[in-house]
């Protein structure tokens, strides 16, 4: 199963990838598809490319909880 999560890169900034659901955070990663920094409040925080989002969405991977919590905002 595939999975759509965050990794961490430096303090609060995080990397939006694509990953198996076995492998570690940190482990190889199938595609690198945005960003999120949480210290920013204004502007751009965070980055995705949606249409890749939802080709994988479509085809049965699933959001991980906390990156969730972040489009929910």
């Amino acid at each position: 199963m595939v999975v759509i999560r965050l990794s961490k890169k430096e303090n609060n900034f995080y990397f939006i990838n694509i990953i198996y659901k076995k492998k570690s955070v940190n482990g190889k990663i199938i595609k690198r598809i945005g960003f999120y920094n949480s210290l920013i409040n204004y502007g751009k925080s965070f980055f995705i490319n949606y249409k890749i989002l939802l080709f994988y969405i479509r085809n049965g991977a699933k959001m991980s909880k906390r990156l969730y919590s972040v489009f929910k905002i």
